[in-house]
C-alpha cells in the first residue's frame, strides 16, 4: 500500500488490505455501491457498499469489527444485497476471521 492508498474507514479494512497485499491478492477499495431502496422521486434512501472487491474472485468482502449481537443490521443489508443482485457474490468477514487469519501470517493488529 503506498502514497495513492485509499482512505480506509477503520484499522481492521487497513489490515485486511495488508493480507490481501501480502498473498498478492487484486483489490479495490469501496468501487461499488449496491441500491437496497428508492425514494418515489428516485433518490437513494438505502445502499451497501461492501469494503473490497477482488477481482480475480469476483467477490466483494465487507469486513466488520462489530460485537456479533450488532451485526444483525449488516447481515440483512447482505442479505439483500443477494436477493436483489443474485448475480453478486458477497462475503462478510468478521474480526475473529481477520484476527486468524493475521496471527497465522503474524501481522500485527490494532486493537
Amino acid at each position: 500500500m503506498g502514497e495513492g492508498s485509499p482512505r480506509f474507514a477503520n484499522q481492521i479494512e487497513v489490515e485486511c488490505a495488508k493480507i490481501l497485499d501480502f498473498y498478492g491478492i487484486p483489490w479495490a477499495y469501496e468501487p461499488r455501491s449496491f441500491v437496497l431502496e428508492r425514494a418515489p422521486d428516485g433518490r437513494v434512501t438505502r445502499a451497501f457498499t461492501p469494503d473490497f472487491y477482488l477481482p480475480e474472485q469476483e467477490l466483494y468482502v465487507e469486513v466488520t469489527v462489530m460485537k456479533q449481537s450488532l451485526v444483525t443490521r449488516k447481515n440483512r443489508k447482505l442479505r439483500e444485497v443477494r436477493r436483489l443482485y443474485p448475480e453478486v457474490k458477497v462475503k462478510l468477514f468478521y474480526r475473529r476471521d481477520i484476527e486468524r487469519l493475521a496471527q497465522r501470517h503474524r501481522l500485527r493488529l490494532a486493537s
